[in-house]
């Protein structure tokens, strides 16, 4: 009989701690929501609430960019990197300036050349990854350099401004009043989450974060798996740094200054495994907008930056705590 009740005190200890990895980010999303609408009544306005999607939008896209590699048990540190040398290559082409000094080329074509660059970058990280096991966590690295580099060579170290109004308008414009950045930001979130439902391949990246070895015995090709994770993450950093030419209105060479961990905080913030396996867009959504509703609240309160890292830093690692637990 006390057997009996020792196990049964085990079970719901285990059901309770998975529940506190499963439901935990969107109960601390709901309690930041309660918590800032009491503290601050401007904080629940219409306005202010577009203002926090928009403010996340572009970590946003990133984020959703950085999932699929996460769920593919990967890593990817060059995101903010890549996002530089996509929007300067964009820009600088469009413009026909510094290094494209006079070889200005149609905008579509600019946008096409610059997230084909993003997706080079991904894809040559995931060659080296999965061809000769180096860890994706270097590769990344690695590019993470040469993009930063590319960049200031790209841009001559220097701001590209006077770009067309048809290269800003996806960031920088409107849509029956509502951001187009949001717009685009809700909209890849959308077919993300789609692509991981109900396809083969969404099925082929869960499977191989959560057991490599056991996939490959299924027949899944995992070396491209693994690569196509990292051309997406690299294809969405450079959607990510063509929508911040619209917002900014201009191409700046640190403009990914200080954007590659919030990208990464959002996803484990949403509950997604740290080891692969286990995760969704829904999810990731959810972190994302943690930290725009943290900083956003914190800035309404009056709360300065150093404030503000300190409770991005507490909260991180409650996720973090609650993520691993959760898991056990």
């Amino acid at each position: 009989m006390a057997r009996t009740a020792v196990d049964f005190g085990a079970a719901r200890e285990q059901v309770t701690l998975e529940q506190l990895g499963q439901y935990g980010p969107i109960l601390g999303l709901v309690g930041l929501y309660v918590a800032f609408t009491v503290l601050n009544d401007r904080f629940l306005t219409v306005g202010n609430q577009v203002n926090v999607l928009q403010q996340v939008s572009i970590i946003g896209i990133m984020a959703i960019g950085v999932t699929f590699p996460i769920l593919c048990a990967e890593i990817d540190l060059s995101i903010a990197q890549v996002m530089e040398i996509s929007g300067l290559t964009i820009a600088t082409l469009a413009v026909g300036a510094r290094l494209f000094e006079g070889f200005a080329i149609p905008v579509v074509a600019a946008i096409v050349v610059g997230l084909s660059l993003g997706g080079t970058f991904g894809a040559v990280s995931g060659f080296v990854t999965a061809r000769f096991g180096v860890p994706s966590f270097m590769t990344t690295l690695a590019m993470l350099f040469l993009a930063d580099g590319l960049g200031l060579i790209v841009s001559g170290n220097r701001p590209i401004i006077g770009l067309p109004p048809s290269l800003t308008a996806l960031g920088g414009s409107r849509v029956f009043g509502f951001p187009s950045i949001v717009v685009v930001f809700l909209t890849l979130l959308v077919v993300s989450q789609l692509l991981l439902s109900y396809t083969k391949f969404g099925l082929y990246i869960y499977a191989i974060g959560g057991d490599r070895q056991a996939a490959e015995r299924m027949g899944i090709n995992v070396p491209v798996v693994r690569l196509g994770t990292l051309v997406i993450s690299g294809v969405f950093a450079g959607i990510a740094g063509l929508v911040t030419l619209g917002r900014l209105g201009s191409a700046i060479p640190t403009m990914g200054s200080g954007l590659l961990l919030p990208p990464i905080a959002a996803v484990i913030l949403g509950g997604a495994n740290l080891f692969g396996g286990s995760g969704n867009m829904v999810g990731t959504l959810v972190g994302v907008l943690i930290l725009g509703v943290l900083q956003n609240g914190l800035n309404l309160m009056g709360v300065g930056p150093s404030g503000q890292l300190v409770a991005q830093g507490i909260v991180l690692m409650l996720a973090v705590l609650a993520n691993v637990v959760g898991q056990d």
